[in-house]
């Protein structure tokens, strides 16, 4: 399961045609992602990938705040960075699992956190994305992770 989960692309940051047309509809429709990430810049384009691919996000600059969002509103996946302040994903992944057990949480991880990817796995993380990515490999991790009958 890890293999198919894991993505690793090579490039700049996705641009936003690359997000687009692949995706089945039926997938996607009204599936609620929170974002949880605190650079900015890859907040808002992975806000626009996910977007434009169909779903409905909800950006989170931390950990911490994703906790908040987390105990007002329902989601289907979190999608979270691992190294982030005040809160970081491995601890995020904890009080999910706290929280609701069978939310799905894939990382979003630089090249090399062999240790900390091994972690999250044994903690229950779904998946993995390799910054830097392409747009179609984030995708195809996460509609992977939302067809899993185990993630869901």
């Amino acid at each position: 399961m890890t293999g198919r989960l894991t993505a690793r692309a090579s490039g700049p940051k996705a641009e936003h045609k690359e997000a687009g047309a692949k995706v089945s509809a039926d997938v996607e429709t009204k599936r609620r992602i929170l974002v949880v990430e605190d650079d900015e810049d890859m907040r808002e384009n992975l806000r626009r990938i996910l977007t434009l691919a169909g779903y409905q996000v909800h950006l989170a600059r931390d950990g911490a705040e994703a906790i908040t969002v987390l105990q007002i509103q329902p989601f289907h996946l979190v999608l979270t960075d691992l190294l982030m302040p005040r809160m970081g994903g491995l601890e995020l992944l904890g009080e999910i699992r706290r929280l609701g057990p069978s939310l799905p949480v894939v990382f979003l991880t630089a090249f090399g956190k062999q240790a900390a990817f091994a972690k999250a796995m044994d903690l229950g993380a779904a998946g993995f994305v390799t910054k830097p990515f392409r747009a179609d490999s984030l995708l195809e991790v996460i509609r992977e992770v939302l067809t899993d009958p185990e993630g869901e």
